[in-house]
C-alpha cells in the first residue's frame, strides 16, 4: 500500500501540485472584497474541482507517455508499470466521475455558467493526452490546451464565482499569468525534445525548432511577468490606503517575483545559445518546480495583502 501511494504521488507530480494552489486560489482572491467572501463552501468546491482535473491531467499524460519516459524519466514510467495501466485507468475513470459531482455541485449552488469551466477544463484536459486528437503531438497546436485550460482559465473561473462577471483587469492577468507559466513549462518540452522525436510526437520545439522555442519562452515569461506585476500593483495598490506592514510586504514580494522572473528570462536565453540545448534544458527543468512555487505564491500573497 505504502508503495502505491507512493508511486501515485510520483505520477500525479506532487511537487508540482504543491506550487499550483495559486492558480486555484489567485482569481478568487483578486475577485473578494472583503476575507469573508473567502469562506464560502462554493470556494472550496472549485479549489477542489481544479486539484482533481490537475491531478486527472497529470495521471493521464503519465500514463499515455509511459513508453516514452522509459527513455529519461525513468521514475515516473516505473511508477506507472508499478501501480498498474488497469488501476491507473480505473482511478482516472473515478477522478472524471467525482470531478463530475464537484460540477454539478457548482452548478446547483451558483446559478451562473462558473461550472461549465470545470466541463472546458476537463475536457481539456483529455484531449491534450489521449488519443485520438493527442493535441500533445499537434505541433504548434500542443502548447494550447495547457496555457489556456490549466494556466489562463482558473484564474478567470475563480474572479467570476466570486463577481459573477468578467472585467478587463482579470483578464489581462489571466493572460499574463498564461504567457509567465508557458515561458517556464517550455524548459519541460525542450528537455523533452530528443525522446519524443524518437516517439514521433512533434511538440512546438519540433515545429518552431528548440532554440527558437527557448527564446519564445523567455519572451513569454518576460512580458507574461511584467503584465501581471503591472496590472496587480498598478490596478489594486496605486491610490489604496495602505498600511506601512502591507507595503513592506508588498516592496518584498514583488522584489523576489522581479528577481525570479529575470532569472528564469536569463536561463531561458543561456539555454537556447547553449550547443546542446535539449541536454542543458534536462538539468535546468530540474528548476521548474522552484520557479513555479517563487512565481505563483509571490502573487498569490500580493494579491492577499491587497483585498
Amino acid at each position: 500500500m505504502r508503495k502505491a501511494i507512493k508511486d501515485f504521488l510520483v505520477i500525479s507530480r506532487a511537487n508540482i501540485q504543491i506550487a499550483s494552489l495559486p492558480t486555484a486560489a489567485v482569481g478568487i482572491i483578486l475577485a473578494a472584497r472583503s476575507m469573508p467572501e473567502l469562506w464560502d463552501i462554493s470556494v472550496f468546491l472549485y479549489i477542489l474541482l481544479f486539484f482533481l482535473v490537475l491531478t486527472f491531467a497529470c495521471n493521464l499524460n503519465c500514463l499515455a507517455d509511459v513508453d516514452v519516459d522509459a527513455k529519461f524519466k525513468k521514475k515516473m514510467s516505473e511508477a506507472v508499470r508499478s501501480f498498474g495501466a488497469g488501476r491507473m485507468r480505473t482511478i482516472l475513470l473515478c477522478e472524471a466521475l467525482l470531478a463530475a459531482g464537484l460540477i454539478i455541485g457548482l452548478a446547483v449552488l451558483k446559478n451562473n455558467i462558473v461550472y461549465l469551466l470545470g466541463i472546458v477544463a476537463l475536457g481539456t484536459a483529455y484531449v491534450y493526452s489521449a488519443p485520438p486528437l493527442r493535441i500533445k503531438k499537434r505541433g504548434w497546436l500542443s502548447p494550447l490546451p495547457v496555457m489556456f485550460g490549466l494556466y489562463a482559465l482558473p484564474p478567470v473561473g475563480g474572479w467570476y464565482l466570486i463577481r459573477g462577471r468578467l472585467s478587463g483587469f482579470i483578464l489581462v492577468f489571466a493572460l499574463g499569468y498564461a504567457m509567465l507559466m508557458e515561458g517556464i513549462t517550455i524548459i519541460n518540452t525542450c528537455e523533452d525534445y530528443p525522446e519524443d522525436e524518437s516517439f514521433d510526437i512533434r511538440t512546438l520545439a519540433h515545429s518552431l525548432g528548440i532554440r527558437r522555442t527557448l527564446i519564445l519562452g523567455a519572451w513569454l515569461a518576460g512580458i507574461g511577468g511584467i503584465m501581471d506585476l503591472t496590472v496587480l500593483l498598478g490596478t489594486k495598490a496605486v491610490g489604496a490606503p495602505l498600511r506601512p506592514i502591507t507595503l513592506a510586504g508588498l516592496g518584498f514580494l514583488g522584489s523576489l517575483y522581479a528577481l525570479t522572473v529575470a532569472s528564469i528570462v536569463r536561463v531561458l536565453r543561456r539555454v537556447a545559445r547553449a550547443d546542446d540545448p535539449a541536454g542543458l534544458s534536462k538539468i535546468f527543468a530540474k528548476l521548474m518546480p522552484l520557479w513555479f512555487l517563487k512565481t505563483r505564491y509571490s502573487l498569490f500573497f500580493m494579491a492577499l495583502l491587497l483585498i
